[in-house]
């Protein structure tokens, strides 16, 4: 008899936790055009904004500022600045290289993650999922570009044992030199 109550307890507990934060807007659909390559969107300087829900915490507005460029061994590094509301500064750096057989699949390292970060492009859409700490948290993001080029709306969710976490939304832009 105590089993039913359990398994119906733990149903309940993650459908409220699942409820203590917002809704990601609908992924856009994925578009054929325009094709999303990274290396060419992220390559220069880009400027982020956006707001990150934590569960059982505040909403944080942030700012991400990064700087790219293709280095002589074919990778690919994007050195991230991170801008909390508070003051708070985080920075990360990207190292991607682009599968030798599949040019629309990549790999890279991020100095936050835990192992190798998997990415891939499908149209206007690249997608990565990674590890982000030991055990079992992991980061998910959708980023879209945007028909006029310059703006990738950035969707993203971090779950700790499969339960949703956090999210973010961001948008994106090339900043012309």
């Amino acid at each position: 008899m105590r089993r039913p109550r359990l398994i119906h307890l733990l149903i309940v507990s993650t459908a409220v936790l699942a409820a203590c934060l917002p809704v990601l807007p609908p992924n856009p659909p994925t578009a054929s055009a325009p094709t999303f390559d990274p290396t060419v969107f992220f390559a220069g300087h880009t400027h982020g904004d956006g707001e990150l829900n934590v569960r059982f915490g505040a909403r944080r507005s942030l700012s991400v500022d990064g700087v790219a460029r293709s280095r002589p061994d074919g990778t690919f590094q994007l050195d991230q600045t991170i801008t909390f509301a508070n003051g708070t500064i985080d920075t990360r750096r990207w190292v991607l290289r682009r599968d030798a057989t599949d040019a629309n699949a990549f790999t890279a390292t991020l100095s936050d993650a835990v192992g190798e970060v998997k990415a891939e492009t499908r149209g206007n859409e690249f997608h990565l999922r990674y590890q982000i700490r030991s055990p079992k948290v992991f980061m998910e993001q959708w980023l879209y570009l945007q028909p006029d080029g310059r703006t990738v709306l950035n969707q993203a969710e971090v779950t700790v044992l499969g339960i949703p976490w956090a999210r973010l939304s961001e948008t994106i832009v090339r900043v012309e030199s």
